[in-house]
Order: C-alpha cells, then structure tokens, then sequence
C-alpha cells in the first residue's frame, strides 16, 4: 500500500512538474509581494492620452485567458481580427486602449511569450488612433497565474505593456487600476498601499485583474484569502468603485454588490469570445456597459 502511494505521488508530481517545472511543482520564485509592492500612476508616455482632449464617450477592447500555448484551444486570431476590424468599421464610437486581463501564456514558455507580443503588436498597429497623432492603440495587461509558470514573471514583465503589474491612471471621471492577483491574492504592500490611493481620491473607479473575487462561489477560481475578499469588498464600497473585472474562471460569471458590480469576463482561449466595454464619462456619473462578442 505504501509503495503505491509513493509511486502515485511521484506521477502527481511528475505531471505537475511537466507544466510548472520541476522546481516550481514545489514553490514559486516571485511572489507578489516582491512583484508588486505599490500601484504605480503611469505616465504621460505610458498613458498617451494625458493632456490630450480625451472623448468622453469612447470603447476599451478587453480579452481574458488567451492561453497561447494549449493545444486544447482553436486558433482564433485570424477569426478575431477580421471580427475585431468589422466591429470598428460598423461602429462610429473610438476604441482607445486594449485591456488583457492576464493568461497571456499557458506554460510561461519563451516561445509563448514570442508568440504574444506578436499578437499585442497586431492590436496595437491594426487599431491606430488617427485623432491621436495616429499612435498605435495602447494594450495594457495584467499577469495571470499561468504568465508566472516556468519562472514566467520576468518574461512577463519584459513582453507585456506597461511592464508592470500594479498600477493606474486618470480620465476625466475615472480612475482606472490595474492590480497584481496572480498568486491568488494582493498580498500586504499592495493592498495597503492601494488604500492609500482610494484614500485620497473621490474619482469614480474601475478595477481590472486576473483573479475574481467571487466566481460564482467556487472556491478555487476567486481569491484565496477570505480576509483579503471581504476587507477588498468593504474598501470598494466606500470608495466609489463601480466595477470590478476579472478573468480566470473561463465561463465567466456576474454579481452585483449593490455598490459595484463583478463581471468576470469569459475566455478568449476557451470559448472565443471577446468584450467591448462602453464607456460615458459626459454625464455627471460615469457610466459603462459591457458587451460579449462572440467569434462563433
């Protein structure tokens, strides 16, 4: 009995290992609180549109769990595109900036990171902004838990605009974070000092990450710490966030806390679908909506 248990732990771990690496199968290099300490205000550069007379009524572009890497999932690029430039060409509203909300990679392989800046690249320069000097679209992403695979994080962080993993921005109404869930949590620095932030701001708020913090209840696709997720729900309940968007649980879920709403968006890998979201920021509150697009 004991030589079957040692032999079943070693094909565990020996499959785990196939995908994470052998060292990884056992622990991580990186953890979030090396990786992201502070959420970090982009900048002129980083965020074109600062300075400039932005719309006020304007579409983002956002994508979740691309997975390049997993056979399992069909090529979609070439359907995507030709769905992406027959959705601009029908609608008179700019799309100004691409949002990937992490899972770029599947493995955390070098190739698989060749294969997405190739793809960023196309998003960028096939959806150009000619009422912006004619800059390419800026894509910004947020890290997944499977960017960090095989010591991902450094190319991750080298590939993946802007280069950072917590960070925000500005419109008129709006303030915009991008925050670092891949390990399942914030960690400390990150969330104190993301109160921080929200402390001196009465700007409305949006949130992009990987990790939900509901996920239809399922244990393992929302965030890991119970304190954290009801401490992260009291603070954006007093803060005038408004959304919370996520990926990570590929048929995406919904939930609505009264004060903000939770759209967990469903997987471009998995099921093909892609998402606009509406933004007007002309009234006196900001509003959204988000739209579901489907490649099938």
């Amino acid at each position: 009995m004991r030589i079957r248990y040692f032999l079943f732990c070693i094909l565990f771990f020996s499959s785990m290992s196939c995908s994470l690496g052998v060292q990884q199968a056992f622990w991580r290099p990186h953890p979030v609180d090396a990786r992201s300490t502070e959420v970090a205000k982009l900048n002129a550069v980083e965020f074109p549109f600062i300075g400039s007379p932005m719309s006020l009524k304007y579409d983002c572009l956002i994508l979740a769990d691309i997975h390049f890497g997993n056979k399992r999932h069909p090529a979609w690029q070439k359907l995507f595109f030709a769905s992406l430039k027959q959705y601009r060409e029908t609608h008179s509203t700019p799309m100004l900036f691409c949002i990937i909300l992490g899972d770029v990679a599947h493995h955390g392989f070098a190739a698989e990171y060749e294969t997405v800046k190739a793809f960023e690249q196309r998003i960028a320069e096939e959806n150009r902004l000619p009422a912006y000097g004619n800059i390419p679209m800026p894509v910004y992403n947020v890290v997944g838990n499977h960017d960090l695979y095989n010591s991902g994080w450094k190319l991750w962080q080298q590939t993946c605009y802007p280069h950072k993993s917590s960070y925000y921005f500005e419109t008129k109404k709006l303030e915009w974070y991008f925050l670092d869930t891949a390990s399942g949590t914030l960690g400390r620095p990150q969330f104190y000092n993301l109160k921080e932030k929200f402390r001196d701001s009465s700007k409305t708020k949006f949130i992009f990450t990987h990790y939900p913090l509901y996920s239809n209840g399922i244990v393992y696709f929302s965030l890991s710490n119970p304190r954290e997720r009801a401490e992260l729900i009291s603070l954006f309940a007093q803060t005038h966030v408004k959304l919370y968007c996520s990926g990570h649980y590929h048929p995406g879920a919904y939930y609505d806390y009264a004060g903000f709403q939770e759209y967990t968006v469903k997987s471009f890998g998995s099921f093909g679908k892609y998402h606009i979201l509406h933004v007007d920021e002309s009234g006196e509150e900001p509003a959204f909506s988000i739209e579901t697009i489907s490649l099938l």
